[in-house]
């Protein structure tokens, strides 16, 4: 049940350009401006809220987020119809791609919304424990924006807006360097996390939290190689109390647990108010059968990786499954029997080349016949399950304590039936190597803000996951994929499949990490045209 739901406003609250000429001397007294509205707390909190409805957008936490922002990853591919994804996923992006575009418009709009409340709330005579309460989520979403907007564009160079623009040299900047952005976003956490609560009350769930803010901090400092100052904002996390594992990994995923003990931080949708605040994550993942699009699919590679997931035979959960509680979360495998849509896999229709059906954060409990494809599932930008993961990465990149590490990723593991790693087996690197290639794909699968593409990223390691791909060689069975034998490789009859060979050709490593500028704002922004 949704306890707490975002909601749009009309901001008026834009601003406008000088203008030459004035038409009318006098304005309608009903008519709400930027100086009759933010005279109230309900003002400020209406703007406030109105910021954190851009999370929704579709290129921020919305659809195509999940469907564009993965396909430059290893773990799913586009399909053919879908030029804006293929475009991205076979690394030739342009400054005119829809989620190019789209993602930084919409990031920015977040960024004046937030400075609008911040300086509407200065200039108000409001209690001081209402403006820093407010003041630290706006900086906190703020931050957001530009983190998002930073480890997207440009190498990080990007440009500064931290009050309202009223004029042409306020609205038109130039791009500022990676280290002044990063200075800002680290000031607006750091204020966040020093003022916001533990906490949400019932009626405030979905709003920005200490822990929001600690954990989003800790995520920039690792994603910037800073590994000790990373490791010590997980470990307050860790240590807190205040989060915990859920029993299953699919109660992260559903209607049923939202806001449940291992969100950290999601995003509220719902398909119950008017109009809707859902999202069309179901509508383009799912299966034309039950009213999707069917955008993007399980990579081979990464169906291969869930078969192989380890399941521990001393979890109940286990007996008489072939694939691990994760997996089955995940994705469902051509001829299996879950069911999906009211129906057993098995009779579920697979058209040619796909192998499996994604099942995470998908409406596939509800009926077939449902055809809106609608969703109201909250997206959870950041779990516990990632903060574990990552505090082992940053243990193995500081002290080396392989013993500590595994202790976090066998939590991870066992919470969903899966065999626990063997300390005895692994070293610093070789542990860090499945942290990168097994545990983080398996267990964040088209989670939160693109997090497999800024994996790769960081780790420098995307051109070479691209070429081991690029060469494996699948072949193709009437009710599953394997990879070919060279027995195989010699029956003319065999259907020999492959993936991820243009991404492989096309990646430039460095050059490609980052989307350019959008045209639009080149030729409308002289002082970035000019740079």
């Amino acid at each position: 049940m949704k306890i707490y739901k975002f909601f749009m406003i009309i901001t008026l609250l834009s601003f406008s350009l000088p203008s030459c000429n004035e038409f009318l001397d006098e304005q309608n007294p009903n008519t709400i401006t930027d100086k009759s509205f933010w005279k109230s707390e309900g003002d400020i909190t209406k703007g406030l809220m109105a910021t954190y409805s851009v999370l929704q957008s579709s290129n921020v936490i919305g659809s195509s987020n999940a469907t564009s922002g993965n396909v430059l990853s290893d773990i799913v591919t586009p399909n053919p119809w879908g030029s804006s994804q293929l475009e991205l996923h076979n690394h030739y992006v342009t400054d005119v791609n829809s989620l190019v575009v789209n993602k930084w418009h919409q990031l920015y709009t977040g960024i004046f919304r937030a400075n609008q409340v911040l300086e509407n709330l200065q200039e108000a005579d409001f209690p001081e424990s209402f403006k820093t309460s407010v003041e630290a989520e706006a900086r906190f979403l703020r931050g957001v924006f530009y983190f998002w907007l930073a480890t997207n564009y440009n190498n990080g160079s990007i440009i500064i807006h931290t009050s309202i623009p009223r004029t042409t040299e306020e609205y038109y900047k130039p791009i500022s360097p990676k280290d002044e952005v990063y200075a800002l976003i680290i000031e607006d956490l750091k204020f966040a996390q020093n003022n916001l609560p533990e906490t949400k009350s019932s009626s405030d769930l979905g709003r920005a939290t200490w822990g929001a803010a600690t954990a989003k901090l800790g995520k920039l400092y690792l994603y910037e190689g800073m590994f000790e100052e990373a490791r010590s904002e997980f470990k307050k996390i860790i240590d807190s109390g205040l989060y915990s594992l859920t029993p299953e990994i699919s109660w992260n995923f559903d209607l049923e647990h939202e806001f449940n003990s291992e969100s950290i931080f999601e995003v509220n949708f719902t398909i119950v108010t008017n109009p809707p605040q859902s999202s069309g994550r179901a509508s383009s993942i799912a299966p034309q059968e039950a009213g999707g699009g069917r955008s993007i699919e399980a990579a081979y590679n990464f169906i291969e990786l869930c078969k192989k997931d380890p399941i521990d035979p001393a979890d109940q959960r286990n007996d008489g499954q072939e694939y691990s509680v994760r997996a089955l979360a995940t994705i469902c495998f051509k001829g299996d029997e879950q069911i999906f849509y009211q129906r057993p896999t098995l009779d579920f229709p697979f058209i040619v080349e796909q192998e499996a059906h994604i099942k995470k954060l998908q409406n596939w409990t509800w009926p077939e016949e449902r055809s809106d494809g609608r969703s109201g599932i909250n997206e959870r930008v950041i779990r516990l399950a990632d903060v574990y993961l990552m505090y082992a990465e940053t243990v193995l990149k500081t002290s080396g304590n392989v013993t500590e590490a595994i202790n976090y990723i066998n939590m991870v593991r066992q919470r969903s039936g899966v065999l626990k790693l063997n300390e005895q087996e692994y070293d610093v690197n070789k542990l860090l190597t499945h942290i990168m290639r097994v545990e983080r794909p398996l267990e964040l699968f088209v989670e939160g803000h693109m997090i497999r593409w800024q994996d790769l990223k960081r780790w420098g390691i995307l051109k070479d996951v691209l070429a081991e791909l690029s060469q494996i060689k699948y072949r193709a069975f009437p009710d599953w994929l394997r990879e070919a034998t060279p027995e195989d490789l010699n029956d003319p009859d065999a259907e020999i499949r492959v993936q991820f060979v243009t991404a492989y050709e096309n990646y430039i490593p460095g050059d490609d990490n980052f989307f350019p500028i959008p045209h639009q704002e080149i030729i409308t922004n002289e002082m970035v045209g000019g740079n």
